[in-house]
């Protein structure tokens, strides 16, 4: 149950979250993003050949934050929502204004809408096993498949590695 938050901390690293901020009026539009959301992530592959890219682009947006505390301020700026949980959509938007970090995702070859996907569907999954081992019981949540869970805990321990090295030593 630890490492959930670990995993949390690369997506909160480079503030493409923006979950703490009170729900607007426009609630129910806000619900019907989460969901198609929730649909993209579930839907989304998790591949080694993914994450061996990921690895790559992940460290380097760490880097380049870490030597740049700067962007990183632009960043969470940017990336700041009042009507709750940024959509895909507005994480990759933020993304797109920081040409260091769209240069550093694209060179893994992703482009920052599948950069952000990618990440959310890593950390819900590994979240969901991390549960599983203290629950068993626990059921699938909709952002997550049965394949990118059964991918998550044959891969737990290198995504566990991932987050480590990409929390920028703190």
């Amino acid at each position: 149950m630890t490492r959930f938050p670990k995993l949390h901390a690369v997506v909160a690293a480079i503030a493409i979250l923006a979950g703490t901020a009170a729900l607007s009026a426009a609630q129910s539009n806000s619900a019907a993003q989460q969901a198609a959301d929730a649909k993209e992530i579930h839907d989304y592959q998790l591949t080694t050949d993914k994450l061996t890219r990921y690895e790559g682009a992940a460290k380097a947006v760490q880097k380049i934050l870490k030597d740049n505390p700067a962007l990183q301020q632009k960043l969470d700026s940017d990336s700041q929502n009042n009507s709750g949980p940024n959509s895909i959509a507005q994480s990759a938007a933020a993304l797109d204004k920081q040409t260091q970090l769209v240069a550093a995702i694209k060179s893994a070859g992703f482009g920052t809408h599948e950069y952000v996907v990618i990440t959310y569907a890593l950390m819900a999954s590994e979240g969901y096993v991390a549960m599983k081992k203290s629950v068993p019981n626990t059921p699938l949540p909709a952002d997550v498949s049965a394949a990118n869970a059964a991918f998550a805990e044959a891969n737990f321990a290198r995504i566990q590695i991932l987050a480590q090295e990409t929390m920028g030593g703190n």
